[in-house]
């Protein structure tokens, strides 16, 4: 049995049995060594180019510090304006809702609904606890709820005290 079996494969190849879990095997040569290439590397001196690169890396920590430098004033300036800004909204808007409450408050408090008329003095007075119109008002929708339930007495009791303090 020797021979050529086909498909380009030496009888060697075919002859070789199955081996052994973990053994080595004979290494047979074949027909096409070649010759292995071995790169020998070794250690070279640097070019000057990494100077170059050192100087513009520091050249550009530099620019970049000097830039956060000069944009810290504009942004402080930004915010302070932006912060003024939305204050002054804020302000608008308790205001328009305040005005919106006290006039909502009167014309349920013309109209008898003084349960309505409590509610609407409330959050008015919760914008703005310092307004004696707010507090005259309620004073008034407490005294003519008072007389219909006894819960809004103790209210209207805790009302005189603070306005009195």
């Amino acid at each position: 049995m020797g021979g050529y079996m086909g498909f380009g494969m030496a009888s060697w190849i075919y002859k070789q049995g199955p081996r052994k879990v973990f053994s080595k095997r004979k290494r047979i040569p074949t027909c096409n060594t070649l010759t292995t290439y071995n790169r020998v590397f070794k250690l070279q001196p640097s070019k000057n180019k990494s100077e170059i690169y050192i100087g513009l890396s520091l050249l550009i920590v530099v620019l970049i510090t000097f830039g956060i430098f000069y944009m810290v004033p504009n942004f402080t300036d930004y915010h302070n304006e932006r912060a003024a800004q939305l204050e002054k909204r804020k302000v608008r808007l308790d205001e328009n809702a305040f005005n919106f409450l006290m006039k909502s408050g009167k014309n349920r408090l013309l109209s008898n609904n003084l349960k309505g008329a409590h509610s609407e003095f409330k959050l008015a007075l919760a914008i703005n606890p310092n307004d004696e119109t707010v507090n005259q008002l309620l004073l008034e929708t407490l005294v003519g709820l008072c007389d219909e339930n006894n819960t809004y007495c103790v209210e209207l009791d805790e009302l005189l005290q603070n306005t009195l303090h």
